[in-house]
């Protein structure tokens, strides 16, 4: 059956509810009859988008006329546009009695309303948003926003499908009009704005052809808030607390990639590193190394670290954590000389994480997991002798001194121990021939050292070290690791923190344009795809849309959500769209032209 058919048939409908059943009482058996038959024509025609429409709008307006002192039956659709004025009733009904509006109601009237426009992040991710909305807004107005009821009164008016009844007006409704009201609705925009702008990114990466939404990578541009209350992520958030709780192992990359149903990338990148520590960070676990705070790189094949608690989302290291992560590097080469490390060399180790009360409890958990990854892991000394080069000669004499530290914690030094020394000494720029010299000189010290008031620190289970029972000597290094005295250690400082830095200047997350400069050059606002498709589609006016489906292609972009972003960036600045839509694409040039004209004023 067409649907033209289907109308006449719906006509019949809306005349007996809305005019037979206003101007003579329908028995309930009829009426739930007429109810249960636009509920089936649903089922067969819904995908009409007009014909759901004007049903959903039936079954609602049914509702409020004869049954609005029950609650409303979970087959009406009030998110549907064509419902606009019972969804009107259903706001006022919470305001008139006082009660708070939930936050999905507050969604749906700035949805509704025609003076507010709801952004394509709201749009292409509706889940992703209304749960991200409903955070925000419980964070803001509690168990909802109260709103007074205003004088003006509703008028519930029906838009009838029917063109001989066409508009029904019933204003015998007796509720305030609160859908008019601009204070409240504006204050929930300002919620909406906010939610739009951080889903932002994971909605432009959506935007792209043949995007997983649950890859690493789209998961680490969500909102951390997020993560953990999609729902199929909880699945694998029970799987990182299975492999993770309370214990210290190693994982290998490929393992937290089959977590996440995902092929572990042929190429590890600083974006694929940055992404699963952000990742995992949301999901409540940390990652060691992490290379936002250890400028240590990992690759495919690397093994890591994950454990519960994380360093927490405002996590911010300090000059000191940096300083003592370098000192763990450098001890941890020379730890790896010879026969295995020693729990002597561990312990010194441990302890100069311990006994520095500069350090935050979350900085000593991390760098302890850090020490036990490197002493376990492989440690080269690629990049150093290049960072050492802008050192000063008290400052390589200094750095020698820890490595001599570490060398001499077990109370004997072996001669493969000696021959890395003298290796490192050579990459210092010293002269190889000090390092007996120095070894004798710090056996030979003996300082006291003072230690002050330390944080509490997190109970945390860090496994031991091998053991190794070769009898020592009586060497003791006298309760640091570093026989710096403190001026010494302020001035050798800057170089601790630079030496081991080996991470690209430019992140993959990069912060949005300055304000002054996006302004000068609106383009800025565009990415670099999205710029190159602007400047092809505005050398003519009408293109062949699969002429534009070969250009995005060509850019790695869905030919939609591509022509989508350009519109929404030009009506950003201009209030008019860039493109029309259809078989040609029609392109404004005189917009366009605007647009450049005000970066070249």
């Amino acid at each position: 059956m067409t649907i033209g058919y289907v109308f006449l048939f719906f006509y019949g409908l809306e005349r007996r509810i809305f005019i037979d059943g206003q101007k003579y009482k329908l028995d309930d058996v009829e009426r739930n009859h007429i109810i249960d038959e636009v509920k089936h024509l649903l089922t067969v025609y819904g995908n009409n988008r007009s014909f759901k429409g004007y049903a959903n709008n039936f079954l609602a307006t049914e509702w409020i006329l004869y049954h609005r002192d029950k609650p409303p039956p979970s087959y009406i659709d009030f998110n549907d546009r064509y419902c606009l004025h019972a969804f009107q009733f259903l706001l006022a009904q919470y305001v008139a009695v006082g009660k708070p509006i939930p936050a999905d109601i507050a969604l749906q009237w700035l949805i509704l309303h025609p003076d507010f426009s709801i952004k394509t992040p709201a749009r292409r991710c509706p889940k992703e948003f209304l749960t991200l909305f409903c955070c925000k807004y419980r964070e803001k107005f509690g168990d909802g926003l109260t709103i007074t009821p205003n004088k003006t009164r509703l008028i519930l008016e029906y838009r009838a499908a029917s063109p001989s009844i066409r508009m029904l007006r019933f204003e015998n409704i007796n509720l305030p009009n609160p859908f008019i009201l601009t204070t409240p609705a504006k204050s929930i925009y300002e919620l909406i704005e906010e939610c739009t702008n951080e889903l932002e990114q994971y909605s432009r990466y959506l935007s792209r052809k043949s995007t997983n939404p649950l890859s690493v990578n789209a998961l680490a541009l969500l909102p951390k808030i997020l993560i953990s209350q999609i729902s199929p992520l909880k699945q694998i958030q029970n799987k990182l607390t299975d492999i993770s709780s309370g214990k210290i192992e190693f994982i290998s990359i490929n393992t937290i990639y089959e977590i996440f149903g995902e092929t572990k990338p042929a190429k590890m990148s600083i974006k694929d590193t940055e992404s699963l520590a952000i990742v995992l960070e949301g999901f409540g676990f940390g990652i060691i190394p992490d290379s936002r705070f250890y400028n240590v790189s990992f690759n495919e094949n690397s093994k890591i670290i994950i454990f519960t608690g994380g360093h927490g989302q405002d996590f911010t290291p300090s000059r000191e954590f940096h300083i003592i992560g370098t000192i763990i590097r450098l001890g941890s080469i020379v730890a790896q000389v010879g026969e295995g490390i020693s729990s002597k060399e561990e312990n010194t180790l441990q302890k100069i994480i311990r006994e520095n009360n500069q350090l935050s409890s979350i900085e000593r958990v991390s760098l302890m997991i850090f020490l036990y990854w490197c002493l376990r892991t492989p440690q080269t000394t690629a990049g150093l002798q290049k960072k050492l080069e802008v050192a000063n000669t008290y400052e390589k004499q200094a750095i020698s001194s820890i490595l001599i530290s570490v060398a001499l914690a077990d109370g004997r030094i072996e001669s493969e121990e000696i021959k890395q020394l003298e290796k490192l000494y050579a990459t210092l720029g010293l002269d190889k021939k000090l390092v007996s010299n120095d070894i004798h000189q710090l056996t030979s010290a003996n300082e006291p050292v003072t230690v002050g008031f330390r944080e509490k620190e997190i109970n945390y289970q860090i496994p031991s070290a091998q053991i190794d029972k070769t009898p020592h000597g009586s060497f003791s290094l006298n309760e640091n690791l570093v026989k710096i005295r403190e001026e010494e250690t302020r001035q050798v400082k800057g170089i601790l923190e630079e030496i081991f830095t080996e991470r690209e200047d430019v992140s993959f997350y990069q912060a949005p344009p300055p304000a002054d400069l996006s302004k000068n050059n609106p383009l800025l606002l565009l990415d670099q795809n999205h710029q190159s498709l602007f400047n092809q589609l505005i050398v003519k006016e009408n293109w062949n849309k699969n002429e534009v489906h070969d250009v995005c292609k060509k850019l790695g972009l869905m030919t939609d959500g591509a022509m989508e972003i350009l519109n929404e960036w030009a009506f950003n600045l201009t209030n008019a769209p860039l493109l029309e839509d259809g078989e040609v694409i029609y392109v404004d040039i005189n917009l366009a032209e605007e647009i450049l004209n005000v970066q070249r004023t």
